[in-house]
């Protein structure tokens, strides 16, 4: 497996442990007793939206920049896709639920996708800046 997709599986289980936790946590009762069956699936789908998105995306970019003759376009269209993601998880999730701001709990369904995917941006621009490093280094030693 490539360094890339082992930062993401981390990054899904993470994000997994994450809304197990939040899921028994008391901020999801709150909203749980006015979710209906049927909004329950809609609610879960924003959340992985916004949650699991970022990681899908980080991932296809960076595999797909190469292949591509004007590769940099995509790490560009990184920070749009991430903010659309995050946008469309929050509204549809939102639509779920009686207060769709999330005001009573300062956010909080929303907030940890919004933190991760800032780790993933983080990660994503880290290892852009350090890959010509690192192939400078590999051509030093190899030659």
């Amino acid at each position: 497996m490539r360094r890339s997709g082992t930062l993401a599986l981390t990054g899904v289980i993470l994000m997994s442990c994450q809304g197990v936790l939040f899921a028994t946590g008391p901020i999801f009762r709150l909203y749980a007793r006015d979710i209906t069956a049927w909004e329950l699936p809609v609610a879960v789908a924003g959340w992985a939206l916004a949650s699991y998105g970022p990681i899908l995306v980080a991932t296809l970019f960076w595999r797909w920049a190469d292949r591509f003759p004007k590769g940099w376009l995509l790490h560009l269209l990184l920070l749009p896709c991430l903010y659309a993601l995050l946008l469309a998880g929050r509204r549809i999730m939102g639509s779920t639920v009686i207060d769709s701001d999330f005001d009573s709990t300062l956010g909080a369904p929303i907030m940890p996708a919004l933190l991760f995917s800032v780790v993933v941006m983080a990660v994503y621009y880290s290892a852009l800046a350090a890959k010509p490093v690192s192939r400078r280094q590999g051509r030093s030693k190899g030659g």
